[in-house]
């Protein structure tokens, strides 16, 4: 089986776009039929961490043979309190069997809860898994197979699913985009990840700055509305007048990735002009922008004099084109949550 050939047509499917969570099973499924190919199997799960949760639990890309509730354990309790996953994630870079952890490293797996509750009595004698992580050290996930017969689990086995790790670390890499996002924004930007139902937790690797830290403004806004973050380039004033940039960016497993770094405001508009562009492009007219900043109707006149000088427009609709087209909406607004 030659798996050098798959793994750069599979890797480079998201490049330029998120997969959807059927592209995402799709990958994950095609790379285990190709390790069938190679080997036997009673029962295996290809699951990828959820970095996004902020918690050990792993989601399920791909399966076959096991019951809910072995594969509901091997996602939870077993990454979580098994000393046999623990070994292998901090300790052992290949898939091990149980046979090599009792005769390598005194860990008699057939002892464990895993096996003893979940995996003998649903007929399986033999067993692997093997952690995976990419060429920078960053975990992704795992891959568990499960024999009925001993005699499968052999040496050429073990190895055939040691040489499948670069493709499986690949495939379950579920921050990947959001990596590569970081990347191109360089050392100074900083991150959180938000899950589909508002947790928001670290990046790996990257801090969270203090306008994304626990209990910041920007944080609790983001949780309470993690449905309505779309893609896209946004601005984020804070208390003392300063401009941040904030970048939200869909990432695989129903998680976002919002960044924010400090930049100048654009086209040197202040804070408060930036409020009142913003309800331009959203139709308001002067004075509902009045009684939404609690402004007068001439004060907010002759900010928009001064935002059409900056921004070299002649109207409003021009002034909300160039808006759009800059990435100068707010963020807060964006949300749908007032100035």
């Amino acid at each position: 089986m030659q798996i050098e050939g798959l793994l750069p047509a599979m890797a480079g499917q998201d490049q330029d776009e998120v997969p959807q969570p059927d592209d995402l099973h799709a990958r994950a499924a095609a790379a285990m039929r190709a390790l069938r190919e190679s080997i036997p199997w009673a029962a295996y799960a290809l699951s990828a961490w959820n970095a996004g949760s902020g918690t050990h639990r792993h989601i399920t890309l791909a399966s076959e043979g096991y019951e809910p509730h072995v594969q509901q354990h091997i996602n939870d309790d077993y990454v979580a309190n098994n000393p046999a996953f623990h070994l292998l994630h901090t300790r052992v870079p290949r898939a091990l069997r149980w046979r090599d952890m009792d005769r390598d490293w005194d860990l008699k797996f057939a002892n464990t809860e895993t096996a003893e509750a979940f995996l003998l009595p649903a007929g399986f004698k033999e067993g692997t898994t093997l952690c995976l992580r990419l060429p920078d050290g960053r975990y992704t996930g795992a891959l568990h197979v499960s024999w009925a017969k001993t005699s499968d689990a052999t040496e050429e086995a073990r190895n055939i699913i040691d040489g499948f790790r670069p493709l499986l670390a690949n495939v379950c890499d579920l921050l990947g985009n959001a990596q590569r996002g970081l990347e191109r924004m360089g050392p100074d930007a900083y991150a959180v990840l938000v899950s589909s139902e508002g947790r928001v937790s670290e990046m790996p690797g990257r801090s969270a700055g203090p306008l994304l830290s626990e209990g910041s403004q920007l944080r609790e806004l983001l949780s309470r509305h993690p449905r309505m973050l779309k893609r896209g380039r946004y601005l984020w004033g804070n208390p003392v007048g300063g401009c941040h940039r904030i970048e939200i960016i869909p990432c695989r497993g129903q998680v976002t990735l919002v960044t924010e770094r400090a930049i100048p405001w654009p086209f040197g508009l202040t804070h408060r002009e930036a409020q009142i562009l913003h309800l331009i492009v959203d139709g308001y007219s002067n004075p509902h922008i009045a009684a939404q900043l609690y402004i007068t109707s001439r004060t907010v006149s002759t900010h928009v004099e001064h935002i059409l000088k900056k921004l070299s427009c002649q109207s409003r609709a021009q002034l909300a084109a160039v808006a759009v087209s800059s990435d100068m909406l707010l963020v807060d607004e964006a949300l749908g949550t007032g100035l």
